[in-house]
């Protein structure tokens, strides 16, 4: 699946909770399974001198200055 290439974070597993799990759907309240998906941008950072395209998450993008590439719609005439 998806995980960021410099911490290594990826996807969560976890609980989707319908109703307020107190009193009576304590019980009775539906608890489905889903996903964390990490929020990742593509982008370029400088390794050992080399320009590399990388997939990172938002807290590495400003951790290490990693330069955001955002995907730009160019009109072709």
């Amino acid at each position: 699946m998806t995980a960021c290439d410099i911490c290594g974070k990826g996807v969560q597993y976890g609980h989707l909770i319908r109703h307020g799990h107190t009193g009576q759907w304590m019980k009775r309240a539906s608890k489905n399974r889903r996903l964390f998906l990490p929020n990742l941008h593509n982008g370029k950072i400088l390794v050992d001198g080399v320009v590399k395209n990388v997939r990172a998450c938002a807290s590495c993008l400003a951790k290490y200055k990693v330069k955001y590439v955002p995907k730009v719609l160019v009109a072709t005439v």
